[in-house]
Protein backbone atom coordinates (compact mmCIF):
# COMPACT_ATOMS: atom_id res chain seq x y z
CA UNK A 1 0.00 0.00 0.00
CA UNK A 2 1.52 3.77 -0.84
CA UNK A 3 1.73 6.40 1.52
CA UNK A 4 -1.40 8.29 -0.04
CA UNK A 5 -3.88 4.69 0.10
CA UNK A 6 -2.68 4.17 3.59
CA UNK A 7 -3.66 7.92 4.70
CA UNK A 8 -6.91 7.10 3.06
CA UNK A 9 -7.36 3.68 5.23
CA UNK A 10 -6.59 5.63 8.44
CA UNK A 11 -8.84 8.57 7.68
CA UNK A 12 -11.90 6.25 6.92
CA UNK A 13 -11.37 4.09 9.85
CA UNK A 14 -11.56 7.02 12.72
CA UNK A 15 -14.59 8.62 10.62
CA UNK A 16 -17.05 9.84 13.14
CA UNK A 17 -20.42 9.12 13.11
CA UNK A 18 -21.36 12.89 12.48
CA UNK A 19 -19.63 12.36 9.24
CA UNK A 20 -21.15 9.11 8.17
CA UNK A 21 -24.94 10.10 8.53
CA UNK A 22 -24.48 12.54 5.82
CA UNK A 23 -23.80 10.01 3.02
CA UNK A 24 -25.57 7.02 4.81
CA UNK A 25 -28.88 6.24 3.06
CA UNK A 26 -30.08 3.49 5.91
CA UNK A 27 -31.71 4.28 9.04
CA UNK A 28 -33.07 1.74 12.02
CA UNK A 29 -35.40 -1.22 11.72
CA UNK A 30 -39.32 -0.46 11.80
CA UNK A 31 -42.25 -1.20 10.27
CA UNK A 32 -46.20 -1.00 11.55
CA UNK A 33 -45.99 -4.52 14.07
CA UNK A 34 -42.53 -3.13 16.08
CA UNK A 35 -42.76 0.30 15.53
CA UNK A 36 -39.56 2.21 15.24
CA UNK A 37 -37.16 0.38 16.70
CA UNK A 38 -34.34 1.52 18.92
CA UNK A 39 -31.37 -0.79 19.47
CA UNK A 40 -29.35 0.39 22.34
CA UNK A 41 -26.08 -0.33 24.40
CA UNK A 42 -25.90 -1.92 26.73
CA UNK A 43 -28.89 -4.18 25.82
CA UNK A 44 -29.58 -6.33 23.32
CA UNK A 45 -29.26 -6.28 19.57
CA UNK A 46 -31.94 -8.41 17.64
CA UNK A 47 -30.11 -9.32 14.55
CA UNK A 48 -32.80 -9.59 12.09
CA UNK A 49 -33.15 -6.06 12.88
CA UNK A 50 -30.46 -4.62 10.46
CA UNK A 51 -30.60 -1.37 8.80
CA UNK A 52 -33.03 -0.64 6.51
CA UNK A 53 -32.90 1.80 3.37
CA UNK A 54 -33.95 5.09 4.19
CA UNK A 55 -37.27 6.22 2.79
CA UNK A 56 -37.18 7.98 -0.29
CA UNK A 57 -33.65 7.26 -0.53
CA UNK A 58 -32.55 7.05 -4.09
CA UNK A 59 -29.53 4.43 -2.99
CA UNK A 60 -29.96 0.55 -2.40
CA UNK A 61 -30.22 -0.99 0.26
CA UNK A 62 -27.45 -3.79 -0.81
CA UNK A 63 -23.45 -2.35 0.09
CA UNK A 64 -25.10 0.08 2.11
CA UNK A 65 -27.52 -1.55 4.21
CA UNK A 66 -26.06 -4.88 4.13
CA UNK A 67 -23.96 -7.13 1.49
CA UNK A 68 -25.29 -10.55 0.92
CA UNK A 69 -24.24 -12.69 -1.54
CA UNK A 70 -27.37 -13.53 -3.69
CA UNK A 71 -30.85 -11.54 -4.18
CA UNK A 72 -33.15 -14.20 -2.32
CA UNK A 73 -34.75 -14.29 1.18
CA UNK A 74 -34.23 -17.84 1.82
CA UNK A 75 -36.14 -18.26 5.08
CA UNK A 76 -38.95 -15.79 4.35
CA UNK A 77 -39.36 -15.91 0.76
CA UNK A 78 -38.85 -19.23 0.28
CA UNK A 79 -38.98 -22.02 2.80
CA UNK A 80 -41.51 -20.89 5.25
CA UNK A 81 -44.99 -20.74 4.21
CA UNK A 82 -46.82 -17.26 3.76
CA UNK A 83 -49.82 -16.00 5.09
CA UNK A 84 -48.09 -14.18 8.44
CA UNK A 85 -46.00 -11.58 9.92
CA UNK A 86 -43.17 -14.19 10.75
CA UNK A 87 -42.99 -16.16 7.64
CA UNK A 88 -43.21 -13.51 5.55
CA UNK A 89 -40.74 -11.03 7.57
CA UNK A 90 -38.67 -9.23 5.55
CA UNK A 91 -39.27 -11.63 2.43
CA UNK A 92 -38.68 -8.97 -0.29
CA UNK A 93 -34.72 -8.27 0.85
CA UNK A 94 -31.48 -10.38 0.23
CA UNK A 95 -30.69 -11.20 3.79
CA UNK A 96 -31.96 -14.64 4.95
CA UNK A 97 -34.93 -14.35 8.26
CA UNK A 98 -36.58 -16.75 9.47
CA UNK A 99 -38.11 -17.61 13.05
CA UNK A 100 -38.12 -20.47 15.61
CA UNK A 101 -40.67 -23.45 14.84
CA UNK A 102 -41.28 -25.42 18.35
CA UNK A 103 -44.07 -28.35 18.87
CA UNK A 104 -43.73 -29.07 14.82
CA UNK A 105 -46.10 -32.25 14.76
CA UNK A 106 -44.06 -34.27 12.12
CA UNK A 107 -40.29 -33.37 13.16
CA UNK A 108 -39.15 -31.29 15.78
CA UNK A 109 -37.06 -28.39 14.01
CA UNK A 110 -35.88 -26.06 16.73
CA UNK A 111 -36.70 -27.27 19.60
CA UNK A 112 -35.31 -31.19 19.46
CA UNK A 113 -33.03 -32.75 22.01
CA UNK A 114 -29.72 -31.75 20.22
CA UNK A 115 -30.05 -28.13 21.50
CA UNK A 116 -27.60 -26.94 23.86
CA UNK A 117 -29.97 -24.07 25.17
CA UNK A 118 -34.02 -23.69 23.92
CA UNK A 119 -34.78 -20.99 21.73
CA UNK A 120 -38.30 -19.11 22.22
CA UNK A 121 -40.70 -20.19 19.93
CA UNK A 122 -41.36 -17.91 17.49
CA UNK A 123 -38.10 -16.07 17.38
CA UNK A 124 -36.83 -14.22 14.30
CA UNK A 125 -33.68 -14.82 13.32
CA UNK A 126 -31.04 -13.68 10.67
CA UNK A 127 -29.98 -16.31 9.04
CA UNK A 128 -28.44 -19.01 6.16
CA UNK A 129 -25.16 -16.95 6.38
CA UNK A 130 -22.21 -17.18 3.54
CA UNK A 131 -18.84 -15.63 3.94
CA UNK A 132 -18.13 -12.30 3.29
CA UNK A 133 -21.40 -10.78 4.05
CA UNK A 134 -22.28 -8.15 6.53
CA UNK A 135 -25.29 -6.38 8.21
CA UNK A 136 -25.18 -2.94 9.43
CA UNK A 137 -27.32 -1.80 12.71
CA UNK A 138 -27.52 1.83 14.24
CA UNK A 139 -27.03 1.66 17.90
CA UNK A 140 -27.09 4.18 20.64
CA UNK A 141 -24.72 3.64 23.24
CA UNK A 142 -25.58 4.71 26.27
CA UNK A 143 -22.00 4.77 28.01
CA UNK A 144 -18.43 4.70 26.79
CA UNK A 145 -16.61 1.49 27.56
CA UNK A 146 -15.66 -1.58 27.18
CA UNK A 147 -18.06 -4.37 26.34
CA UNK A 148 -18.37 -8.20 26.61
CA UNK A 149 -20.89 -10.02 24.03
CA UNK A 150 -23.01 -12.78 24.10
CA UNK A 151 -25.14 -14.28 21.18
CA UNK A 152 -27.74 -17.09 21.18
CA UNK A 153 -26.78 -18.64 17.68
CA UNK A 154 -26.52 -22.17 15.66
CA UNK A 155 -23.47 -23.08 13.43
CA UNK A 156 -22.99 -26.45 11.51
CA UNK A 157 -19.25 -25.74 10.90
CA UNK A 158 -18.12 -23.13 13.54
CA UNK A 159 -16.19 -19.99 12.24
CA UNK A 160 -15.59 -16.41 13.01
CA UNK A 161 -17.40 -13.23 12.39
CA UNK A 162 -16.07 -9.58 13.49
CA UNK A 163 -17.56 -6.06 14.64
CA UNK A 164 -16.65 -2.51 13.00
CA UNK A 165 -17.70 0.53 14.04
CA UNK A 166 -18.07 3.61 11.87
CA UNK A 167 -15.64 1.72 9.45
CA UNK A 168 -13.11 0.76 11.90
CA UNK A 169 -12.50 -3.20 13.21
CA UNK A 170 -13.26 -2.87 16.67
CA UNK A 171 -12.75 -6.99 17.59
CA UNK A 172 -11.04 -8.97 15.03
CA UNK A 173 -11.75 -12.50 14.20
CA UNK A 174 -14.17 -14.06 17.15
CA UNK A 175 -14.51 -17.81 17.36
CA UNK A 176 -18.06 -19.19 17.06
CA UNK A 177 -18.10 -23.14 17.87
CA UNK A 178 -20.02 -25.29 16.03
CA UNK A 179 -22.45 -26.77 17.27
CA UNK A 180 -22.83 -29.91 14.95
CA UNK A 181 -23.80 -32.88 16.85
CA UNK A 182 -22.90 -36.25 14.60
CA UNK A 183 -25.42 -38.29 16.70
CA UNK A 184 -28.38 -36.31 14.78
CA UNK A 185 -29.25 -38.09 11.59
CA UNK A 186 -31.26 -35.53 10.24
CA UNK A 187 -28.70 -33.18 7.94
CA UNK A 188 -30.98 -30.16 7.82
CA UNK A 189 -30.99 -29.82 11.67
CA UNK A 190 -27.72 -29.21 11.94
CA UNK A 191 -28.77 -25.60 11.17
CA UNK A 192 -30.98 -25.75 14.31
CA UNK A 193 -29.12 -26.97 17.22
CA UNK A 194 -29.21 -23.76 19.24
CA UNK A 195 -26.37 -22.66 21.72
CA UNK A 196 -25.63 -19.64 23.50
CA UNK A 197 -22.05 -18.32 23.83
CA UNK A 198 -21.25 -15.93 27.07
CA UNK A 199 -18.29 -14.21 26.39
CA UNK A 200 -17.87 -14.22 22.78
CA UNK A 201 -15.79 -11.66 23.15
CA UNK A 202 -14.70 -7.87 24.43
CA UNK A 203 -15.21 -4.35 22.22
CA UNK A 204 -14.89 -1.02 23.54
CA UNK A 205 -17.44 1.40 22.57
CA UNK A 206 -17.82 5.29 23.14
CA UNK A 207 -21.39 6.98 23.68
CA UNK A 208 -23.48 8.05 21.25
CA UNK A 209 -24.93 7.25 17.91
CA UNK A 210 -22.82 4.91 15.81
CA UNK A 211 -22.54 2.26 12.71
CA UNK A 212 -21.95 -1.25 14.20
CA UNK A 213 -21.25 -3.74 11.43
CA UNK A 214 -21.67 -7.08 11.85
CA UNK A 215 -19.53 -9.51 9.40
CA UNK A 216 -19.34 -12.79 8.79
CA UNK A 217 -15.86 -14.02 8.01
CA UNK A 218 -15.04 -17.83 6.73
CA UNK A 219 -17.89 -20.27 7.04
CA UNK A 220 -21.42 -20.48 5.88
CA UNK A 221 -24.94 -22.10 8.08
CA UNK A 222 -25.22 -19.90 10.79
CA UNK A 223 -28.12 -18.37 12.56
CA UNK A 224 -28.25 -15.50 14.99
CA UNK A 225 -30.70 -14.58 16.92
CA UNK A 226 -29.33 -11.69 19.59
CA UNK A 227 -26.68 -10.11 20.50
CA UNK A 228 -26.41 -8.86 24.40
CA UNK A 229 -23.32 -6.28 25.13
CA UNK A 230 -23.17 -5.97 28.43
CA UNK A 231 -20.60 -3.40 30.14
CA UNK A 232 -17.91 -4.56 32.11
CA UNK A 233 -15.33 -1.32 32.58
Amino acid sequence: MNNKLALTALVVAFIPFTAIAEKYPCVPYQDSVTGKTSQTIPGRIQNEFYDMLAPNSHQQAEGHCYHDTDADNNGSGKLNKPGSYLSEFRMHEAPDTSYTKLKNPDVAVDDSSYNLVQPEANSLYLGWISPGEWVNYTVTVKQTGTYSISTMYTSKFGGHIAFEVNGKDISGPLEIPSTFNASDAIEWRQAHHWNKIFGLGKIHLKKGKQVLRLRFLDQPVMNFDYMDFVKID
